[in-house]
């Protein structure tokens, strides 16, 4: 005989219910993140370098220019300010993170590789202290910030940039074949912060629909959206897959080919469609 457990006897976590990361816990997802980024870099070699990844106006190159660049932007205010707001070449981009994309990679063209690897490990040590002793009135503030919307410097610092450097490292390892180092108390919680956002953007559409969201694999945990006692659908995917997709790295179609589907498909095509968050 096969028992099904119900809604409340299965450890399913309310996506709104996450909690933010404090201060303190987002200086450790940045320190452990900064070095596993680092450790993958320094398996790079030959041919890994030119590799196309997901980011496909990028290869493997570019995107660890745009890591190192990232890094040196938070070594000094000035150096923040010049990459993300004063540099005359942002004034060509509707979305200024672009601009800065583009910047932080045409700067570095001539560099060797191993100095790419040297920039982001000296700067990259920095970053992570000057974030953390950033004041709490400047991490409150909130101004326009391209894509991210009024947002504050807390939750670019604590959430936005320990993200997008996860999901590089994802990119690379991807494009090169290498392995990528979890761990649920890490990567679980980086992903669950993104389901958070997913769940805030999408709240208002949520009071209709009910989706339950499976990750399975070596970070496997489920999440509910929506607060109906039936979800009208459940999504099982891998959970690179899914942050390929809320990153829009990937289409809805391709996610909806990648995951496993049940219940009420027009349900989780909406959710496909419109899951895309800030990385």
């Amino acid at each position: 005989m096969t028992m099904t457990l119900s809604m409340s006897e299965r450890n399913i976590q309310n996506a709104l219910d996450i909690p933010r990361p404090t201060h303190a816990e987002a200086g450790k997802l940045s320190q452990v993140e900064y070095e596993r980024v680092l450790a993958l870099l320094e398996t790079l070699q030959g041919e890994d370098w030119q590799r196309p990844t997901y980011c496909t106006e990028w290869n493997v190159r570019d995107m660890v220019a745009h890591l190192a660049g990232g890094v040196t932007g938070s070594t000094s205010f000035a150096e923040f300010k010049r990459q993300n707001i004063t540099h005359p070449s942002l004034k060509q981009f509707e979305n200024t993170i672009d601009g800065t994309n583009k910047l932080q990679i045409e700067e570095r063209a001539g560099k060797t590789t191993a100095e790419l690897i040297t920039e982001f490990r000296q700067n990259g040590q920095i970053a992570v202290n000057n974030r953390q002793k950033l004041p709490w009135l400047i991490r409150k503030i909130h101004l326009p910030m391209g894509s991210l919307g009024f947002a504050s410097f807390e939750y670019l610092f604590d959430v936005i940039y320990p993200r997008d450097e996860w999901m590089h490292r994802y990119d690379i390892c991807a494009a090169t074949g290498k392995k990528m180092a979890v761990t649920a108390e890490h990567d679980g919680r980086i992903i669950a912060l993104v389901i958070q956002d997913i769940a805030k953007k999408l709240k208002q559409g949520l009071t209709t629909r009910t989706i339950v969201l499976q990750l399975t694999g070596p970070l496997e945990a489920e999440y509910l959206l929506g607060n109906a006692p039936t979800p009208d659908c459940t999504i099982t995917i891998n959970p690179f897959d899914f942050n390929l997709r809320a990153s829009g790295r990937i289409s809805a179609q391709e996610a909806a080919i990648k995951a496993t589907i049940t219940g009420n498909q027009t349900t989780a095509n909406w959710f496909l469609q419109n899951m895309e968050v800030p990385y």
